[in-house]
């Protein structure tokens, strides 16, 4: 089996099935879906149903703990496939996209694992701000180069190295974010190269910045995350302070142009940043 693509939900039906039609266009057809099921109820099982019916024996639903990387390990430990890849349960993958990274992996075999983009339907950068240029992941370069659901793994490099379960969406923690470039990152200490592509595009919704609390409140996790990211894998203190400077121009802009919540979002992020760097142990 080529790819075993491991599709973690939490809170989610509408999106979930969305995301299952997208794989039943794939052009390449050879995969297993693994669904680690983070919910209390049956809302997943009566979704998955008519899909497990067309895949046959290649739909495994597990249910497991709430944590995006503990979902995420279950699934890996499950998986038969060469491939190992991460879907979002609301992402959609284009057609040709599994049958492109088949080819890629065939071509490479110096690589361990290929990271690509997410884009909305303007074919902009809908999850984050991705680098323009293809090339070798790098130290420095990785939060350009990485989003988890764009992410394509070889299953016998990745070994016995799993996402870090302190981090990530729904961890107890406030870790909230930076499972997938730590994971690359330990990756590499292994011995594993990995490559950059932004022509693997995965489609992710786009969230409006609205600057409500809830949004807010996120910023402010996620950051926790970035800062436990870079104190855990010993970047020095002046990138942090070069990441700081960068995000503060977000907060003198809403101050200049009198949108509080504007200036409240991005020292929202500064904080939590630095609440990461210090709460390291």
């Amino acid at each position: 089996m080529k790819f075993s693509l491991v599709l973690a939900t939490r809170n989610r039906t509408r999106e979930i099935t969305r995301c299952l039609e997208g794989l039943t266009a794939q052009n390449l057809q050879d995969f297993e879906v693994i669904v680690s099921d983070q919910n209390g109820d049956d809302r997943v099982t009566r979704i998955l149903a008519p899909f497990a019916e067309k895949w046959q024996g290649r739909l495994i639903h597990l249910r497991c703990e709430k944590g995006v990387s503990h979902a995420r390990n279950r699934g890996l430990d499950a998986a038969r496939g060469e491939i190992v890849g991460f879907p979002d349960d609301d992402c959609v993958y284009p057609p040709d996209l599994l049958d492109r990274v088949a080819r890629f992996f065939d071509t490479h075999p110096q690589y361990g694992y290929l990271s690509g983009r997410s884009y909305f339907d303007d074919g902009k950068d809908a999850a984050s701000r991705h680098a323009k240029a293809a090339g070798p992941v790098g130290r420095y370069s990785i939060y350009h180069q990485c989003i988890e659901f764009a992410m394509f793994v070889r299953r016998e490099k990745i070994g016995a190295v799993r996402f870090d379960e302190n981090m990530g969406l729904g961890a107890d923690t406030p870790w909230q974010a930076d499972e997938g470039p730590d994971l690359m990152l330990r990756l590499e200490a292994e011995g594993v190269r990995g490559y950059y592509d932004p022509e693997f595009g995965v489609w992710h919704p786009r969230q409006a910045l609205t600057y409500d609390d809830e949004m807010i409140e996120r910023c402010h996790r996620y950051a926790c995350g970035s800062g436990y990211f870079l104190k855990k894998h010993r970047y020095p203190l002046t990138f942090l302070l070069y990441l700081d400077a960068r995000t503060l121009t977000g907060v003198l802009l809403g101050v200049l142009t009198l949108r509080p919540r504007m200036a409240a979002f991005y020292w929202a992020r500064i904080r939590g940043r630095r609440r990461g760097w210090n709460g390291h142990a």
